[in-house]
């Protein structure tokens, strides 16, 4: 693959990559460092990415941070809410688009793993391989927790209703 085609793939999945984070609830300026932090890490390491693994080790190494951030955020929100501002929970709650409101309720109750499945599966349509190799987790058992969520999904939708 030639330079320029690896760079304008390079930047077609990163600009998907953003949108993605954005999707399951990052805002677009932690998005774009997050993108801008995956690039650090390919110019970094020392050999060049096969055409076939850009898009899975951009949505690995990418998520991994976006989860290391979502995770600080939540421990500073944790701590604001209980001892700055107790009688304001309901600002730190993730923005709900009215067209989807009662998926997105359902979503934003789920756990953040099963909801980042949900997603991957029926958002980026990724195969249950490409969310394998992502998560770095067996192929079984992310069948089995994408079913449970589904379920969970579902259980949640039905109260909503």
């Amino acid at each position: 693959m030639k330079l320029d085609a690896y760079e304008k793939k390079l930047l077609s999945i990163l600009n998907e990559f953003v949108g993605y984070l954005i999707k399951i609830g990052a805002d677009k300026q932690d998005a774009q460092d997050i993108a801008h932090d995956v690039i650090i890490k390919i110019l970094e390491i020392e050999t060049v990415l096969p055409a076939k693994m850009i898009r899975p080790w951009i949505f690995r190494v990418g998520l991994n941070l976006y989860f290391n951030l979502f995770n600080r955020k939540k421990k500073y929100q944790e701590i604001l809410r209980l001892h700055i501002m107790p009688t304001h929970s309901e600002f730190w709650e993730l923005p709900i688009e009215n067209e989807y409101e009662e998926l997105y309720q359902a979503l934003n109750k789920l756990d953040l793993n099963s909801a980042n499945l949900l997603l991957m599966k029926y958002e980026q349509n990724l195969r249950i391989e490409e969310m394998a190799f992502i998560l770095d987790r067996p192929k079984e058992s992310l069948k089995n927790e994408l079913y449970r969520a589904r379920k969970k999904l579902a259980v949640l939708m039905a109260q909503n209703e």
